[in-house]
């Protein structure tokens, strides 16, 4: 049996009218009407009319009224006008609920392939037009929210000068700046280093300098020179700062964790969102690329050498690049297996890491030497670069070499560290630690990054008096 029904809009009149021939139900009332089919076939008209509700009541009127067997469905409340759709015949019959389901999953497929084609398009269109970026437009990584006219910029005075340029304090727009300036014989260093700051998440860490913008001028004898701006550190790079302060326990401590933080971040390759950061050595970690913030926490600073990791080709023997990665650094601070000329290159991304960890230990021994908690009724002794003492203010790479790859020399500990208390014992395993002439037996930089908040916690007032105790009965 089948039937066909429309409700018509609510009102109070109710009934049947007839309107040219045909019979309309009232407002209120639903048109109705009902066959059977035969086992012949046939389709036979059983009962039509108006149904209308009355209060709890229902009756029926214009049970006389026309209904063709061949409708099945009503589009308005004519009882027999203007059907639209017939009865499914055997020329045409209905798709199934599983074909019906199969035909919508297909679809719905082909629109999630599409989706992703599109998607996966645009971020490689995207990531192609980055990297045809140059470093003057590097700006995501900007620590200010409007653009910079640098025709206001003015250099105030030289604060330092490097193997790739010269540093400037300066002034844009009443704010203090640091300007560093490239030659065009360094234009590598610089592009480099723009694309380190530019990386996601970078300068979102607290120990991280801040880079402000990049830019290209013109001297006034026609030569291009490159300028990158950066946030002003009062205070100038960790040597410096050492040279002329002592520091307390905590203070030493809460600079060298700052740094190593900020190494451990570096290092780290991460995913948030739809951000990624890839690993990064920083190559020439020294107390001259650490600066020293108004609380005297540190950011690491200076990634003109600095090399991406993860995704990198790797190192092949006698390429051009394998080159570049072994002959790279500050002299001083090399690790033994860079001088040496064995770096690991079979795993490049360990490797390099492994060799900035070295570089950090001996930062480490620079910084603690300046500690007064650690030299109880003596004076501190003078800041000192490591192996200052050995191979003066200016060491070869050979006079490096020897000492270090010969002689396996590292620098000395200070007669008043000799004693055994836990803060002096874990202060000096951690640089041994990290100075480790087996490259893999040396820290992670996220390790010695704990070591240093443990060091930290460690009681400073008991420490010291048992250092005193020791020291006096000598």
């Amino acid at each position: 049996m089948g039937a066909v029904s429309h409700n018509s809009p609510t009102s109070e009149l109710r009934g049947v009218v007839r309107e040219n021939g045909t019979v309309r139900c009232s407002r209120g009332s639903r048109c109705y009407g009902l066959w059977v089919k035969r086992p012949d076939g046939e389709i036979h008209l059983l009962k039509q009319g108006c149904w209308t509700h009355i209060g709890d009541q229902q009756e029926c009127h214009g049970d006389h009224c026309l209904v063709t067997p061949t409708p099945f469905q009503i589009q308005n409340d004519l009882c027999n006008a203007n059907f639209t759709e017939a009865l499914p015949t055997a020329d045409t019959p209905p798709l199934r609920r599983e074909e019906t389901a199969l035909i919508a999953l297909v679809t719905v497929a082909i629109a999630a392939i599409l989706i992703m084609a599109l998607f996966v398009g645009y971020r490689l269109m995207k990531g192609k037009k980055k990297l045809r970026l140059s470093a003057l437009n590097v700006m995501e990584a900007a620590c200010t929210e409007s653009p910079v006219d640098l025709e206001n910029l003015k250099l105030l005075e030289l604060i330092g000068r490097g193997r790739y340029g010269a540093v400037f304090r300066g002034c844009l727009n009443e704010r203090c700046v640091a300007v560093k300036i490239f030659s065009s014989a360094n234009h590598q260093n610089y592009t480099n280093e723009c694309s380190i700051y530019s990386l996601p998440l970078l300068q979102q860490h607290d120990n991280i300098a801040c880079f402000l913008m990049a830019d290209e001028r013109t001297t006034a004898n026609g030569r291009p020179e490159f300028l990158i701006l950066m946030e002003y550190y009062s205070h100038g790079c960790l040597s410096q700062y050492l040279s002329a302060h002592t520091v307390d326990w905590l203070t030493c401590c809460r600079m060298t964790h700052s740094v190593t933080r900020g190494l451990a971040f570096l290092h780290t390759e991460l995913y948030r969102g739809d951000q990624y950061k890839p690993a990064v050595a920083h190559r020439d970690v020294t107390s001259r690329n650490v600066l020293v913030r108004a609380d005297l926490s540190c950011v690491l600073a200076d990634f003109g050498l600095s090399m991406k990791l993860t995704g990198n080709r790797p190192c092949r023997p006698g390429d051009d690049v394998t080159m570049a990665i072994s002959e790279v650094g500050t002299v001083r601070y090399m690790a033994p297996e860079v001088l040496g000329g064995v770096l690991n290159l079979r795993d490049c991304e360990s490797a390099l890491k492994q060799v900035d960890v070295y570089a950090l230990g001996l930062l480490y021994w620079e910084s603690f030497r300046r500690c007064s908690d650690l030299f109880p009724g003596e004076a501190v002794p003078d800041y000192q670069l490591a192996f200052q003492a050995e191979l003066g203010n200016h060491p070869s790479f050979e006079d490096m070499q020897i000492l270090i790859t010969r002689e396996k020399y590292r620098p000395r500990f200070p007669e008043a560290w000799k004693e055994d208390s836990l803060m002096l014992r874990s202060l000096k395993e951690t640089m041994e630690d990290c100075w480790d002439q087996d490259a893999e037996a040396r820290l992670t930089a996220q390790c010695a990054e704990e070591r240093l908040s443990e060091l930290a916690l460690l009681s400073t007032h008991t420490a010291i008096h048992n250092h005193r105790y020791t020291h006096n009965s000598w």
